[in-house]
């Protein structure tokens, strides 16, 4: 047991022998914005489900149910204001689900796409009540953070619902 650990001592010292020795220090990294690592904006969507795996939970309104870009955020309220109670008729259902009713599981999120600093295309699967969803959100850099800009699968798009005329 001590040979093998010698031999292994022995020949970490004989590799550092014989590396060059460094002569750049090392600098912390700068704390700009432009220099800080943006985070993944899938953590952002997987966020999103939270609330809808707890037991006996109850969907999130609307408006709190996502970080909005301001954009979204301005078409919500002016669905809110043409529908009267905000969530219907214009969107009878909830979009981050894609469904009214909800038992999820095996859910995930990954980044298809980002652009730094800009935007990010980010698709979300999970079942609902059995059945396999996929959503995708589109998100886009505000505020220094990711924000859904907008929800969409391949029937529906949520900006083209909470924009339509009452």
């Amino acid at each position: 047991m001590r040979i093998h650990a010698l031999i292994i001592t022995l020949a970490a010292a004989a590799l550092a022998a014989c590396s060059p020795p460094s002569t750049q220090k090392a600098e912390p990294p700068a704390e700009t914005g432009a220099s800080r690592a943006i985070p993944d904006p899938a953590a952002v969507v997987s966020a999103l489900y939270a609330p809808y795996i707890v037991a006996d939970a109850q969907a999130p309104a609307l408006a709190d149910a996502a970080p909005w870009s301001a954009q979204m955020q301005a078409d919500i309220a002016a669905m809110q204001t043409r529908t009267g109670d905000g969530d219907g008729p214009s969107l009878d259902f909830d979009p981050i689900i894609d469904a009214q009713d909800f038992q999820l599981s095996n859910i995930s999120a990954t980044t298809d796409a980002v652009v730094e600093g800009s935007h990010a295309v980010v698709r979300a699967q999970f079942n609902n009540i059995g059945e396999p969803q996929v959503v995708v959100y589109d998100l886009v850099w505000e505020d220094g953070r990711w924000k859904v800009d907008n929800i969409r699968t391949d029937e529906w798009d949520m900006r083209t619902i909470v924009t339509a005329p009452g």
